[in-house]
């Protein structure tokens, strides 16, 4: 968490604002620090507001921190292992679909999970949408579960 921290206090510093638009936000970190690719700078964002790092006002983003009390390291770079960070949001997301699987499937939790990694396994993607396989492949209606997903993951 320190490290999200560091990111978004860095990010703010370097650009000498309090409050971005989350287009800004994106691109300071993806094209001016080249920290990661559009889409994992999307992820950012998103992690940020689902741990009440970030607040978003009409579009625009600003610190929920004061950024002037946190001393970044002289040597930070965010890491892409940063942005594996679970939140309440994609716990809940990935928590409703393993119910549902189980439910449908009549088996238990651990069951449902052990279907998700093997879905995950095997195609090479993210748990979420693994879950979304698993889901559909149970015979599940994904729709209502599309969009939690799709915020989860940056896609808009």
């Amino acid at each position: 968490m320190d490290d999200l921290r560091y990111a978004i206090a860095l990010l703010f510093k370097r650009k000498g604002r309090d409050e971005l638009t989350e287009r800004e936000f994106v691109l300071s970190a993806s094209m001016d620090l080249r920290w990661f690719p559009p889409r994992d700078a999307q992820r950012l964002l998103q992690i940020g507001l689902e741990t009440k790092l970030l607040e978003s006002h009409g579009g625009n983003i600003r610190p929920a921190f004061a950024i002037d009390s946190v001393e970044v390291p002289r040597d930070f770079v965010p890491t892409p292992k940063m942005l594996e960070v679970a939140t309440p949001v994609t716990e809940d997301v990935f928590l409703r679909l393993v119910d549902a699987v189980a439910a449908k499937t009549a088996s238990d939790r651990r069951a449902a999970i052990a279907a998700v990694n093997a879905v995950q396994e095997k195609m090479d993607v993210d748990v979420e949408v693994a879950a979304l396989v698993a889901a559909r492949q149970a015979g599940i209606d994904v729709a209502p579960f599309l969009g939690p997903v799709k915020a989860h993951l940056g896609m808009r």
